[in-house]
């Protein structure tokens, strides 16, 4: 039996048979070719782009019909990556200046935009270099006219193994005997991810060599609940998953009579359960959940995949769009938090690459820079706000200042009185909030709190930053410790601060998902739990059977423990009340 833990990037368990996906170890031969056959070279590359983007309409066309428009969009990227002049140009440059065979010239070019990928610090913004490599095996496939059916042979219910797939390798899981998959490589913000989240099918990334470590045939326990695979299981462990994945189903049936059913303890504590919300992974049952409103709507995705910003009619309609859908629940917008690592997609100019992006010009920092950024965006909102029949909150990311939000608030009134004298008000008054992630925010909460109407923990960022551990580090992920006494006597302080001034405080990180960590939070009173819509119910559940003082009593034990593993043990053993 071999463990393996990697990165769950769907929830669910599955097991089954191993089928491994042999990697593709097509060798691309350098091949130059005489400068009279350039024009029909150009043209073998041009035909090879105009059936890949067939291809690419018609997985629009199955998407759309298996998932819903809104997951259409990933292979609308792909479409961007074909349609894109850094890509295309390339190519047929080097296959008339430097007389390459297409093939190569493809190879090239991609090996040169890849590279620049991986420099980049943001898992979500290196990602897209799995996009790029999707892209290019279609028009490869197309040029040599050899496609590859990496299913075909399934021939009963599998696990596929892999060391990765593509987009366009998950969007042919839905009709074939797929349990669900595991690759060596690939994070959460992936769109292969983001494809099987939608699908509702267990998926495992990140394992590293697992595809070398399992053969066709072995017995594979696919745990997309912890982002675990488990190679030919001990009978015991075996019977224990089989039980637990009739647990989670009908736990997953009667979640859904619980959804019109009050927040709240089992003793009348009300704590407000809102969800972060992407457009891009909308989806129908979402909003049967009866959130409470939106916690946090994240707007980097509107900036990716792009050399210039976007405009700020382009953000009004998306804006507008999103608010819609929440009726008169309060929707909160988090101004993007784009890192040092990302602008230089933004047509702001050329800089000095950052040598530690996390903690470079990101979030706030790189809106006072550049406030042309900032100026738009918060238009955007504003206009958002004089059109929709519910509270718009703005909210600021990387706040390390009070000076900084001291800032904002200059620019958001200067805009809301432009629009004012023009007709444009908002219908509700517009909320700014802080997001307190950085140690420095939360040690200096009583100068930061006047200047704001609400504050949101995001845990994310304000654990590694009080560890000093780089959460995208492999090395020192091990590190990465929601359970460290530093990180809940800062909750705690942060807490009871905004309680003080009577300032209602939410948390949005991974940490308001932990079914373990509920009890705590509610213990220390707070006020607004933003969780990711895959645990709304789950966590729902878990408020259902909570006791609140109980819950209080747990909080003030923890606090005055030394140990992670103390507080780990206290909450893992803390009762459920019963329904």
């Amino acid at each position: 039996m071999i463990i393996v833990k990697g990165i769950s990037a769907s929830p669910g368990i599955a097991i089954g048979p191993a089928y491994i996906v042999k990697p593709d170890n097509t060798v691309i031969e350098k091949r130059r070719i005489p400068s009279t056959n350039t024009v029909w070279e150009l043209r073998r590359f041009e035909e090879a782009v105009e059936k890949s983007m067939a291809d690419l309409d018609a997985s629009e066309a199955q998407v759309k019909s298996l998932l819903g428009s809104k997951y259409s969009k990933v292979i609308n990227a792909h479409k961007l990556i074909l349609k894109d002049p850094l890509l295309i140009s390339a190519v047929k440059n080097k296959i008339t200046n430097e007389q390459l065979s297409a093939e190569y010239a493809l190879s090239v070019c991609v090996k040169e935009i890849t590279s620049r990928f991986e420099n980049l610090k943001e898992e979500l913004f290196r990602e897209r270099k799995y996009d790029l490599a999707d892209v290019a095996k279609r028009l490869f496939e197309n040029l040599t006219k050899k496609k590859q059916n990496k299913f075909s042979a399934i021939k009963e219910p599998s696990i596929i193994i892999a060391h990765n797939l593509f987009p366009s390798d998950t969007i042919n899981l839905k009709s074939k005997n797929v349990l669900g998959f595991a690759t060596d490589i690939g994070g959460k913000t992936s769109h292969t991810a983001i494809l099987a989240q939608s699908m509702q099918m267990p998926a495992v990334v990140g394992l590293s060599d697992a595809s070398l470590q399992i053969r066709d045939g072995d017995l594979i326990i696919l745990d997309g609940e912890t982002g675990v695979i488990i190679i030919n299981p001990e009978p015991k462990i075996l019977q224990d998953y089989k039980k637990e994945q009739i647990k989670i189903s009908e736990a997953e049936q009667s979640l859904k009579n619980i959804s019109s059913l009050p927040n709240e303890t089992v003793d009348g504590h009300k704590v407000a359960l809102y969800i972060n919300y992407d457009p891009r992974r909308d989806v129908k049952a979402w909003d049967s959940f009866q959130s409470d409103g939106l916690g946090l709507l994240r707007t980097e995705f509107i900036y990716m995949d792009r050399f210039d910003p976007p405009g700020e009619e382009e953000q009004y309609q998306i804006y507008k769009k999103t608010a819609q859908k929440f009726g008169k629940r309060p929707v909160t917008i988090r101004l993007a938090d784009l890192g040092g690592d990302k602008i230089t997609q933004l047509g702001l100019g050329r800089r000095e690459k950052e040598s530690n992006p996390f903690m470079g010009c990101r979030g706030i920092r790189l809106f006072l820079k550049y406030p042309e950024l900032m100026f738009t965006q918060i238009k955007a909102i504003v206009r958002t706000s004089a059109e929709v029949d519910c509270p718009v909150k703005i909210m600021i990311p990387m706040v390390s200042y009070a000076e900084e939000i001291r800032e904002v608030k200059k620019v958001l009134k200067e805009i809301v009185r432009e629009f004012s004298s023009n007709g444009i008000i908002p219908r509700h008054p517009l909320e700014l909030g802080a997001m307190i992630e950085v140690p420095s925010a939360a040690l200096s909460l009583d100068g930061i709190l006047p200047e704001v109407d609400f504050v949101s923990i995001g845990t994310n960022d304000l654990i590694q930053y009080l560890i000093a551990v780089d959460r995208v580090n492999q090395e020192v992920a091990d590190l990465y410790d929601p359970y460290h006494p530093a990180v809940l006597r800062t909750i705690n302080f942060i807490i009871q601060g905004c309680r003080k001034k009577g300032k209602p405080v939410s948390i949005c990180g991974e940490m308001a998902s932990d079914p373990e960590m509920i009890p705590f939070l509610v213990g220390l009173g707070i006020d607004i739990l933003s969780l990711s819509p895959r645990m709304f119910l789950r966590i729902k559940s878990v408020l259902r059977k909570l006791n609140f003082k109980d819950c209080a009593n747990l909080a003030q034990a923890a606090l005055l423990m030394t140990s992670s593993e103390e507080i780990e043990n206290l909450t893992d053993n803390f009762p459920l009340s019963s329904d």
